[in-house]
């Protein structure tokens, strides 16, 4: 009886003491890490497609409400399309150019930037996560569209109920046969009535 209590007391005490091992074992990854992953996804995703870096202008100034002017400073400043999509997050919440933001130091840590600025490292993070998986949505959807618009299709006609009978018709038609495999020459009555 003891050596039950006494086993029943150690797993109780093993498993309060290894829950907090295992939810702290969880490793979620630094927001500072996803923004600059986020970042580094962008730049690569205009290396991917020549035709990317007109839509990723058009989807930073449709998410973020950025100007075109600033969008060609940035390209005249050799930034990448990354920094610039941290950079338009950073402006739609504290409303500074990009001049002013590269010239306070920006472009060396845009997590840090963000959280001096007043705003929240975890929703930077968060929304240029989004945004780079919008991207990449609105690129495979334009190489889809591409895909379809470049195939002809020609459409079936509708065969209805008839379309076994006219699949029956075409599987007979190949069959090579052109005479009668068995011939009955029995002489005599035919069954039920036959003549």
């Amino acid at each position: 009886m003891r050596i039950g209590s006494t086993f029943l007391g150690l797993l109780f005490v093993t498993l309060v003491w290894s829950v907090p091992v295992f939810s702290s074992g969880r490793s979620t990854p630094e927001p500072n890490a996803v923004v600059n992953n986020a970042i580094l996804k962008l730049d690569r995703e205009v290396l991917k497609d020549t035709e990317s870096s007109a839509l990723m202008g058009d989807l930073i100034e449709k998410e973020f409400g950025t100007q075109e002017d600033e969008l060609k400073w940035g390209l005249e400043q050799k930034l990448g399309w990354g920094g610039m999509t941290a950079l338009a997050l950073i402006q739609a919440s504290t409303g500074k150019s990009f001049a002013e933001m590269v010239q306070d130091g920006a472009r060396r840590d845009f997590w840090a930037y963000a959280e001096n600025a007043g705003m929240s490292g975890d929703k930077m993070a968060r929304s240029l996560d989004d945004f780079s998986r919008r991207v990449e949505r609105e690129r495979n959807t334009r190489i889809f569209d591409k895909l379809r618009a470049s195939r002809r299709v020609h459409p079936i006609p509708d065969l209805g109920n008839g379309f076994g009978l006219f699949q029956e018709a075409l599987d007979f038609r190949h069959i090579d046969i052109q005479q009668p495999t068995k011939i009955h020459d029995v002489p005599g009555e035919l069954a039920k009535g036959g003549k």
